[in-house]
């Protein structure tokens, strides 16, 4: 028996229309947004989020980030990093977002034990200009599984060029 937490991550089509409602209109860079969690009344947004806002703002200035406010935060009480729902701004692409996530990480993780491995939450919104939909990315494995997802973006971007 198995008792290790599954690694996965996809990339589907955006039904949700609660979550398309906080998309903003007209936006730059990375917006911030509030989501449902299991039984959770309303809208939350989860415990990194904070964090992850400033980080972006001290490390990556070139890249815009706002969040909504007035919604309850998600604390959860483990070493796991929960970061935030986000949408990502046409002058943003998915593989730029994991890559700063990456680096946010890395940061983050330099103190840690040797052998100690986090998991990371993350989401992603964003629009597929070709096909005129939305779509979320959703991740939740460790750091490892983040670098191949990036690596695997990033060749799809290459090969579609």
């Amino acid at each position: 028996m198995n008792l290790e937490p599954e690694n996965k991550y996809s990339l589907l089509e955006l039904e949700d229309s609660e979550i398309l409602n906080e998309i903003p209109i007209a936006s730059e860079g990375i917006t911030v947004l509030p989501e449902s969690y299991r039984e959770v009344d309303g809208l939350i947004v989860k415990a990194d989020a904070g964090d992850f806002t400033k980080w972006i703002k001290l490390n990556a200035p070139e890249v815009e980030i706002m969040a909504s406010e007035g919604h309850s935060k998600l604390a959860l009480r483990s070493g796991d990093y929960w970061l935030p729902l986000v949408f990502l701004a046409s002058d943003v692409s998915l593989p730029l977002y994991l890559n700063i996530v990456s680096n946010y990480l890395y940061e983050k993780m330099r103190g840690a034990l040797r052998g100690d491995k986090a998991r990371v939450h993350l989401s992603a919104v964003y629009e597929d200009k070709k096909e005129g939909k939305f779509k979320r990315f959703d991740f939740d494995g460790d750091a490892e599984l983040l670098k191949s997802a990036i690596k695997k973006f990033d060749l799809n971007a290459f090969m579609d060029e």
